[in-house]
């Protein structure tokens, strides 16, 4: 992520295209990892809390350098306060999540993510690629003269994908906090709890 974090504010020929080409590969590694664990039987309670931990903080720093380089709110004051109140709500119920699984843990209760949690994954991923393939079709490609409005048309794509993911991240995590929280309390013993529709 570091690695990502300066090339992105970089502006040599060929630097949007690493910054772009390590950002998938970096989402398709995670989903991979995963899968592999699955697949295998090496998942561990403690293996789905740090790797969803990792996730957070490698999502939220590539977020917080595409609205710092502007790419996420291009100039537009409505949108760059919007753009930072979605990360910090976002990184605050990341938080609150972490606790609450933390908190299970203690009692014995896996809080285990999947469908909405698993979709504000996909689209935040998805955002940070579409936004950060603007660069490339403003420097690396600009020899193609490619039409104004299609770089606008993926920028667009980026933001409403990051908006979706923002409203998918926030609507969850109340929705965690009503259904898990009174549940925890209640909870004396040892027990397994698998969340089939929030993360």
């Amino acid at each position: 992520m570091a690695v990502i974090a300066v090339l992105a504010f970089e502006t040599w020929p060929g630097s949007a295209t690493l910054v772009f080409f390590l950002c998938l590969a970096a989402s398709i590694s995670d989903w991979l990892d995963g899968y592999i664990a699955r697949r295998c039987g090496y998942v561990t309670n403690f293996g789905k809390l740090m790797d969803a931990i990792a996730d957070k903080f490698m999502v939220v720093g590539l977020f917080l350098v595409l609205i710092l380089n502007g790419l996420l709110y291009d100039g537009i004051e409505w949108l760059r306060i919007t753009v930072w109140v979605i990360l910090v709500a976002t990184v605050l119920r990341d938080l609150f999540i972490t606790a609450l699984r933390m908190l299970a843990a203690r009692k014995g209760v896996v809080l285990a993510a999947d469908k909405m949690g698993k979709r504000k994954t996909i689209w935040q991923s998805t955002s940070i690629c579409v936004l950060f393939f603007v660069p490339i079709i403003r420097r690396d490609l600009a020899f193609l003269h490619l039409p104004h409005v299609f770089e606008l048309f993926v920028w667009l794509n980026g933001v409403l994908y990051y908006l979706l993911a923002g409203a998918l991240a926030i609507s969850s995590g109340v929705l965690y906090a009503m259904r898990y929280f009174p549940l925890l309390r209640s909870v004396p013993t040892a027990t397994a709890v698998e969340d089939k529709e929030l993360s």
